[in-house]
């Protein structure tokens, strides 16, 4: 299944503007029938909240959730991992870079950006970054 990892989080916003941003983001997840897991990941070596989402029918919802990330949460990238296990980060500036595999591993890494699953524990990071 097509996966995408987005965040709802800006490093200027305050503890109750990102409680905001992410239930309101649970929500429309939630409404439109969205699966997802609530993740901790790691973005330019900052932690933050963000969302493993499992899209339906070969990656439909991408371009809405895209257009949210980049035009409602001002985020600088989105991840879209393919059923295959290809990685591709969606830049807000509408260039894309091939970030080759998505995989998990053991322990959180140090000097990489990475997703942890909050419901299940399990780590992941791209093959390349």
């Amino acid at each position: 299944m097509t996966k995408i990892i987005m965040s709802t989080d800006r490093p200027n916003k305050s503890q109750l503007e990102l409680h905001r941003a992410r239930k309101e983001f649970e929500y429309y997840l939630d409404l439109k029938g969205f699966k997802y897991e609530v993740c901790e990941g790691s973005w330019e070596g900052e932690r933050e909240q963000s969302y493993m989402i499992t899209l339906r029918d070969a990656g439909m919802g991408f371009t809405s959730l895209k257009r949210l990330a980049f035009n409602h949460y001002n985020q600088d990238a989105v991840l879209r991992i393919t059923a295959y296990g290809g990685a591709n980060l969606h830049n807000n500036d509408g260039t894309r870079t091939n970030l080759g595999g998505f995989k998990q591993v053991d322990l959180v890494p140090t000097d990489k950006c990475y997703t942890q699953s909050f419901q299940t524990g399990n780590i992941y990071i791209s093959s390349f970054r």
